[in-house]
């Protein structure tokens, strides 16, 4: 019985596809409806192409303005980078300048408990 069904359903839905393509290629009506049918998938195909074209071109445009801000930012990172190198060289500089104005004053201390040290001797 179950073959039988399935049989019956094979055979209907046959009869379904054949009448359908009787209708639209075999009547005046059903030959318009098919060219309207295809002119709609037409129109459908030339709107999706010219929508892809458009967001390609929208897609291009914000890659392009990403890339310039990411250039801007790497080039004011460098300039951060350069100026902190800067800052710290010129603090080294400082530090080196005081440290050997600090050893010179050691020196001229020096001297002078020495030459203090000496004049002691000589009276002695």
């Amino acid at each position: 019985m179950e073959n039988k069904n399935g049989f019956i359903a094979f055979a209907l839905l046959g009869l379904a596809a054949g009448a359908a393509a009787y209708y639209l290629l075999g009547t005046d009506d059903g030959k318009r409806q098919l060219e309207r049918a295809n002119e709609g998938v037409k129109d459908l195909t030339k709107s999706i192409k010219e929508l892809s074209k458009k967001e390609a071109k929208r897609a291009a445009k914000i890659a392009k303005s990403t890339k310039a801000e990411l250039d801007n930012l790497k080039a004011k990172a460098k300039d951060a980078g350069v100026r902190a190198v800067d800052a710290a060289a010129e603090k080294a500089h400082k530090l080196a300048d005081k440290a050997s104005q600090a050893v010179h004053h050691a020196e001229d201390k020096a001297e002078k408990i020495v030459s203090k040290a000496k004049s002691e001797l000589d009276k002695a």
